[in-house]
């Protein structure tokens, strides 16, 4: 269980991280009187360092094991969250940003590929399920912790609070055990090994489905969720208070848990965990096309958008775990970046796609059909893969 500690815990960080300039923004403006260019600058250096940090790191990962960057890229990323604190102006705090979007790479990248070192091949989907949940609670938390601490003590608290929980992380997983041997490759790390590594993951038909999958996944989650909260506020349940929507997205990304609690058991029942996460897809597009008829209904965007995160985070667990049972041992830590960096792309390119869809289509009708059009396309392609088989644990 301590091992599934420091995973979950790993995985809680890359979330946190990833959310919390969101509601913090608003405060770090009125302070450091950012500009709305700079306050964009602010939001997209961590992504686009994190897309440089993930491709580079991957086979680094590989020769040298996934606790040891584990272990460094909390210690690194707790020094960069205080620095980020005491920045007094935006040069300095881009700069920060793109530094954690370098450094958290090494967490993110190397978490469920550990998953695979010190979990027996039967429960590997189960514990990632669990460790998935994170991503959820980090949501809430980062959300509900910026406006409150940031809004009645100051934007820096919760920045000192998430260092100290990667300084936590740093200690606690240097006393992982160590990677396996025969899980880290032996070969030098060299311009060749990039272009090698790549391509031969390209190349086979399993991953090459499993990213298409993945990045229309990615980008269909985005196109959805970037905007849903607005649209909620301003048009779906414009009539109810700021306390009805915020319990409405509470009990949503309750069902976010669930679905990242079931997809361990799904696991254990099924051969096909890639059929599966088909299915959810499919289920999910249906639930995203529905949204905009619900409008005005409190009980319709609670059931639709707690399906949603049902299905969203279903398929994020049952995806991750089953990943890495499609590569060797020692090509997991540059699959798992690799994935990141899809991750990355899919949440950037959804993200400008939802905003561009809400500004021709208030009614939040062509997000909702972008969003459903994506998970279906990334739904046929995880079911191509379906019925492979993995590579020995």
């Amino acid at each position: 269980m301590f091992v599934v500690g420091v995973l979950w815990t790993a995985f809680f960080l890359v979330n946190f991280n990833i959310a919390m300039m969101i509601p913090l923004l608003p405060f770090v403006r009125q302070a450091l009187g950012l500009s709305a260019e700079q306050s964009g600058w602010v939001l997209a250096a961590f992504p686009l360092a994190a897309l440089v940090g993930n491709l580079v790191l991957g086979p680094w990962i590989d020769r040298f094991g996934r606790k040891r960057f584990i272990v460094t890229g909390a210690a690194t990323c707790a020094g960069i969250f205080l620095l980020t604190a005491l920045a007094t102006g935006s040069t300095m705090l881009i700069l920060c940003r793109a530094a954690i979007g370098l450094c958290m790479p090494m967490i993110g990248a190397s978490t469920f590929a550990a998953i695979a070192d010190y979990i027996r091949a039967e429960d590997r989907a189960r514990i990632a399920g669990y460790v998935t949940t994170a991503a959820p609670i980090a949501f809430l938390l980062s959300m509900s912790l910026g406006v409150v601490l940031g809004g009645l003590f100051s934007w820096q608290v919760p920045l000192v609070l998430i260092a100290a929980v990667a300084a936590g992380l740093a200690l606690c997983a240097a006393r992982l055990p160590p990677t396996p041997p025969g899980a880290m490759s032996l070969a030098p790390v060299t311009g060749r090994t990039y272009s090698t590594r790549l391509l031969s993951l390209s190349m086979n038909a399993a991953t090459r489905s499993l990213f298409i999958g993945y990045v229309c996944w990615s980008a269909g989650i985005f196109v959805f969720l970037g905007l849903y909260p607005s649209w909620v506020v301003q048009r779906g349940l414009a009539g109810h208070g700021p306390g009805s929507i915020g319990g409405m997205l509470l009990l949503g990304e309750v069902g976010g848990l669930i679905g990242a609690l079931i997809a361990g058991r799904l696991a254990r029942l099924t051969t096909r965990p890639f059929g599966t996460c088909a299915l959810a897809a499919l289920a999910t597009a249906g639930l995203v096309l529905a949204v905009p008829f619900g409008e005005g209904s409190p009980l319709w965007q609670t059931l639709a958008y707690g399906g949603f995160a049902f299905g969203r985070d279903l398929m994020l667990a049952l995806t991750l775990g089953g990943a890495m049972l499609l590569v060797p041992a020692v090509q997991r830590g540059s699959l798992s970046a690799i994935l990141n960096a899809l991750y990355q792309t899919g949440a950037t390119a959804g993200l400008l796609a939802s905003a561009w869809l809400y500004r021709l289509e208030p009614d939040f009708m062509g997000n909702a059909a972008a969003a459903g059009v994506l998970l279906l396309l990334a739904g046929a392609s995880l079911w191509s893969i379906a019925p492979a088989r993995a590579e020995p644990p």
